[in-house]
């Protein structure tokens, strides 16, 4: 089952469980999102208020996340991050339809990337190229743990023994480099001795 995180300035936790029924809804308070520990979570935020100044802009990058409103606020302010927003009055069936919609696509975002489907897309620029399948899981594990050894991707990813000398992983990280630079994204792989790890700079 999927889920989502919900922050509400009102209790209507009970009320969005019944609504979205294929979805496991989490209680959050805003501090505990505000320590910026979710990662490639749904995120759902009912607020009065524009208060996007309140989170840093990596929660935005990293997370799927929803806004609905309950005061008429200025939906059109340019962001540089992907989010879905919403304020009253709305339609509930296409409330309902453009969220689960949102938050069922399956997007791994980081940084400045999203992957989705077999594309890794520059959520800034938009510009996009085609990832392989074993690319994918390669980027996607080291999104899950932004730290990670070699030997683990070797075993799990490459199903190659840690024993075996191998360069392998090394081309594969250099081609997932040079997508990274084909569409100008800021996030790095970096290796140092038997760790490989993400570094992104805002």
């Amino acid at each position: 089952m999927k889920e989502f995180y919900l922050y509400s300035e009102k209790n209507i936790n009970k009320l969005l469980s019944e609504v979205f029924i294929n979805f496991k809804v989490h209680s959050t308070s805003l501090a505990t999102l505000q320590k910026g520990n979710f990662i490639n979570q749904n995120i759902f935020l009912i607020v009065s208020e524009v208060f996007e100044e309140s989170f840093h802009e990596s929660f935005f990058y990293k997370n799927n996340v929803v806004i609905f409103y309950t005061t008429n606020n200025n939906l059109n302010r340019k962001t540089l991050y992907e989010k879905k927003t919403f304020n009253k009055p709305i339609n509930i069936n296409k409330f309902i339809d453009e969220v689960t919609t949102f938050f069922a696509k399956n997007s791994i975002i980081y940084g400045d990337i999203k992957v989705q489907g077999e594309k890794i897309i520059n959520n800034k620029t938009e510009k996009e190229t085609s990832l392989t399948a074993l690319e994918k899981d390669i980027l996607t594990l080291l999104i899950d743990r932004q730290e990670t050894e070699k030997n683990l991707l070797l075993e799990s990813v490459l199903k190659i023994k840690k024993e075996t000398e191998t360069k392998t992983i090394e081309s594969h990280l250099t081609r997932i480099r040079n997508k990274l630079l084909k569409i100008n994204s800021k996030l790095k792989i970096i290796s140092k001795e038997n760790k490989i790890f993400l570094n992104f700079l805002l």
